[in-house]
């Protein structure tokens, strides 16, 4: 079985083709704080959750270069999805709720996360342990740091844990715009020892609020849009109901189904990512759909 920060044939190209999907679903993508992501270590990088798969999407927009992940274990159960999940750098990481054999896997997976961070490779995972597609943050689970201490102590070098901010204008309608923050490192290493005379669940606690903290200063910060005069809006509005109809035929193979899919979901986070699936699939409707989505959320604003 290949390792996971190995280099996969034709993984750069699928990765630049995601990367240009991904910005297709956005109105703006707008990227700041790289220079935040440490160069003398290995890195964690942990975002908030709030959209399902299209986090992702977004976290790799941060490299050219391979960025790992940890995601839910039962999206493995089939052999053949768990198979293109390995190939896409996505690594199964279980929880309490899957019972204890399936939690005593992920000693295994932590060693993989490990092997590929002592390898040069981002790994991404999620402080939270789930999404919501709300504001704010839910608690910062500890696992995130007892991976970080373990990959100190393996590794003897130095291991950031690099918040980032996800910031959605809207979570559910497409061609809104979007931040991708990268906030202040924590070096693990120095955090413990910097609080040794705490006890281990002292020095967790303190480390899961500042990452909460930083993650919470990055989000929530997209402001509303000027409008304008609102006759001229109305104007033209008018003006581009024919435009409007013609990319409302041109884009039918993907606002259709993305409409009946999202209407049968329970969890709406999701609506972002069976979006980007539709564009994954027909690139050549593109331009259709965008200016359809666009002028749908121009009518909005009305």
């Amino acid at each position: 079985m290949h390792k996971i920060w190995e280099d996969y044939k034709y993984y750069d190209t699928v990765h630049a083709y995601g990367n240009l999907t991904t910005r297709s679903c956005q109105r703006s993508v707008q990227i700041e704080g790289l220079e935040n992501i440490p160069k003398d270590g290995a890195v964690i990088l942990a975002p908030n959750h709030c959209t399902a798969l299209m986090d992702p999407m977004m976290i790799l927009l941060l490299s050219k270069g391979k960025i790992a992940f940890g995601a839910r274990s039962d999206i493995f159960k089939n052999p053949k999805t768990a198979r293109i999940l390995r190939w896409m750098r996505i690594l199964p990481i279980a929880r309490e709720r899957n019972g204890l054999s399936e939690v005593a896997k992920n000693f295994e997976t932590f060693d993989e996360i490990i092997d590929c961070l002592d390898h040069g490779v981002p790994f991404c995972l999620y402080s939270e342990g789930m999404h919501r597609a709300e504001r704010g943050m839910l608690p910062v689970k500890k696992g995130i740091f007892r991976i970080a201490k373990m990959a100190v102590d393996k590794l003897g070098k130095k291991v950031y844990v690099v918040p980032v901010g996800l910031d959605y204008e809207d979570f559910f309608q497409g061609q809104r715009r979007t931040a991708i923050r990268v906030g202040e490192p924590i070096e693990v290493g120095e955090a413990f020892r910097s609080h040794g005379e705490e006890s281990e669940a002292e020095i967790y606690h303190h480390l899961c609020e500042t990452l909460r903290e930083r993650i919470l200063a990055l989000i929530g910060r997209i402001p509303p849009r000027r409008k304008g005069n609102k006759l001229l809006r109305v104007l033209g509005a008018v003006l581009s109901l024919p435009l409007f109809a013609v990319c409302a035929v041109g884009s039918l193979i993907i606002w259709l189904p993305l409409l009946i899919i999202t209407s049968r979901l329970k969890d709406k986070a999701w609506t972002q990512t069976v979006r980007y699936v539709l564009h994954l699939l027909f690139p050549l409707f593109w331009p259709f759909h965008i200016c359809f989505e666009r002028l749908l959320n121009f009518y909005r604003d009305l």
